[in-house]
C-alpha cells in the first residue's frame, strides 16, 4: 500500500445492531409479517476522524435508514463524545431486512419496537464514543474500484416513460469509492466503502444485511483484524442485477445474496491490494445546511378521482389529502432536506444527502466537482431522510421515484423541477467552489 503523508488522528468502534426475531422490517409496504429468523447480524461501524481542529464522526449503519431519529441519535453522540451534531454524519445502507424505526412504519404495523430503538440509540452512542477515545495516528488514502452489480430499474418505455425492470439501458454508477486508514506504519486498520445500488435482494421476513454484510465479511476475511464501514450512495433508482434467467427483477436466495456481496468485496480488496492509493491530505473543513424542498400543489381532480380507485396506499393518499382540504388542515408543500459537506483540503471532499438520491445526482457531483478535487465520496441515505428525490429530466418520465412513492408519503405532488438545481447549487456553495 502506497505510503501516506498527512497524520490524522483515527479511531474507529463497531456494534452488533441486530433487531430480536419477531420485529417488524422496514422498507417493503406490502410486507406485514414478522421477522422470522437471521440470516446475517447486523452492525454499524463508526469512524472518528480529527485533524486537530476540526473532528470528524461517520456512522455506517446496516438499517433502512435513521430517518426522524436522526437528531435523537447525533445528540446521543454530542453527549458522549462533544462531537458538534453538525459533525455527525449517519448513513444507512438501507437494507430492507432490517428493523422498522420510521413513524410511518409505526402506521403501517401499528407498532415499533420502542425497547430496541432505545437499545439502538445507546449502542451507537457507545460506538462512537470508543471510535472517539480509540483515536490514534493515521493516514488516509482513496482509491476507487470498479463492480457491475446494480442495474438501473428505469427502463425507457420508448412513450416518454418507464418500465420497472432492469437495464443498463439508463444510468448507473459502478465505482466503488474506497477509503483506506492505515497506521503511520503503513499497517491498515480500517476501509470506508461506497456504493451505489438498493439492497433489495429479498424480501421475506429473514433478517440481514443484504449483499453489504457479506461485503463486510468478504473484506474482513482477506484483511483479518481491520475494521469495515458503508456508505450507501445514490441507489434510489439502482438494484442489484437479476440472476433470473428472464432478466426480471426476482427474490434471491442468500446464497445468491452473497455472491452478489462478495464481487463487491472483492472490488474493495482489489483496490487495497492495487497500491495505486491517493493520499489524503489537507485541513477538514465541515459545512452543513437544510433547504426546504417543495411539492407540486395539490390536484384536486386527481384526489377526487383516486378516492376510490387505485391500490391501497393510493386510496390512502386520496383520502388523507382530501379529508385534510375538506377540514381547513394544513397540508405540507415545503420539506426539510440536510446537505453535510466535507472537504480534506483539495485531495477529498465527501457530499451527505438527506434522501434516497437517484443515480444521477452522484453522475452529476463527480462530472461538475472533478476540477475541484482529486477524490469525491457522495453518500446518499444520510440522516433525515425525505425520500426520493429524482433529478430533473425523470420528472416527465413519472414513475415510482418521481410519484408513486410521493403517495406512499401522503404528499401534494413530485418534488418540483428546480430541486436538482438547487441542491448541486447549495453542494458547490458549500464545498467553496464556482460552476
Amino acid at each position: 500500500m502506497s505510503s501516506f503523508n498527512n497524520i490524522y488522528q483515527v479511531g474507529v468502534g463497531t456494534v452488533d445492531i441486530t433487531p430480536p426475531v419477531g420485529i417488524y422490517l422496514a422498507g417493503f409496504a406490502a410486507r406485514q409479517e414478522r421477522s422470522t429468523e437471521v440470516y446475517h447480524p447486523l452492525k454499524a461501524t463508526a469512524v472518528a476522524i480529527d485533524d486537530g481542529q476540526t473532528p470528524l464522526l461517520i456512522v455506517g449503519a446496516e438499517i433502512l435508514g435513521f430517518y426522524e431519529q436522526t437528531e435523537e441519535v447525533r445528540s446521543r453522540i454530542n453527549a458522549a463524545t462533544g462531537i458538534d451534531p453538525a459533525h455527525i454524519i449517519l448513513n444507512g445502507s438501507h437494507t430492507h431486512c432490517g428493523p422498522c424505526i420510521r413513524e410511518m412504519d409505526r402506521e403501517r404495523h401499528g407498532e415499533l419496537d420502542d425497547d430496541y430503538l432505545e437499545d439502538l440509540f445507546e449502542n451507537v452512542a457507545r460506538c462512537a464514543k470508543t471510535a472517539w477515545e480509540a483515536r490514534s495516528p493515521a493516514r488516509l488514502g482513496f482509491g476507487t474500484g470498479r463492480c457491475d452489480i446494480a442495474r438501473s430499474r428505469r427502463k425507457p418505455d420508448g412513450k416518454g416513460g418507464v418500465e420497472w425492470v432492469p437495464t443498463l439501458d439508463a444510468p448507473h454508477d459502478h465505482d466503488v469509492p474506497v477509503i483506506a486508514v492505515e497506521s503511520p506504519e503503513g499497517e491498515l486498520r480500517c476501509v470506508i466503502f461506497s456504493y451505489a445500488c438498493h439492497p433489495t435482494s429479498r424480501s421475506g421476513t429473514l433478517i440481514g444485511g443484504d449483499y453489504v454484510c457479506f461485503a463486510y465479511d468478504y473484506i474482513e476475511a482477506v484483511y483479518p483484524d481491520v475494521e469495515t464501514c458503508f456508505l450507501q450512495g445514490c441507489a434510489g433508482d439502482q438494484k442489484t442485477k437479476p440472476v433470473d434467467p428472464t432478466g426480471s427483477f426476482v427474490q434471491r436466495e442468500v446464497d445468491e445474496i452473497r455472491d452478489i456481496g462478495i464481487e463487491l468485496g472483492e472490488s474493495v480488496a482489489r483496490v487495497l491490494a492495487s497500491q495505486e492509493l491517493r493520499p489524503i491530505s489537507g485541513s477538514i473543513s465541515i459545512a452543513q445546511t437544510v433547504l426546504n424542498i417543495e411539492t407540486d400543489p395539490i390536484d384536486m381532480d386527481l384526489v377526487t378521482s383516486s378516492l376510490d380507485a387505485g391500490s391501497d396506499y393510493v386510496r390512502a393518499w386520496a383520502r388523507h389529502l382530501f379529508e385534510s382540504v375538506e377540514n381547513n388542515n394544513p397540508v405540507a408543500t415545503r420539506f426539510p432536506f440536510e446537505i453535510q459537506t466535507v472537504r480534506f483540503g483539495n485531495a477529498l471532499a465527501i457530499v451527505g444527502l438527506a434522501a434516497e438520491m437517484n443515480v444521477e445526482h452522484g453522475l452529476r457531483l463527480k462530472r461538475e466537482l472533478a476540477p475541484f478535487f482529486e477524490n469525491l465520496l457522495v453518500a446518499a441515505y444520510t440522516n433525515d431522510i425525505v425520500g426520493y428525490i429524482p433529478v430533473k429530466r425523470q420528472i416527465p418520465e413519472g414513475g415510482y421515484e418521481v410519484w408513486f412513492n410521493q403517495q406512499h408519503w401522503k404528499r401534494t405532488g413530485p418534488f418540483v423541477e428546480d430541486t436538482e438545481d438547487r441542491i448541486h447549487n447549495a453542494v458547490h456553495e458549500m464545498l467553496n467552489v464556482l460552476k
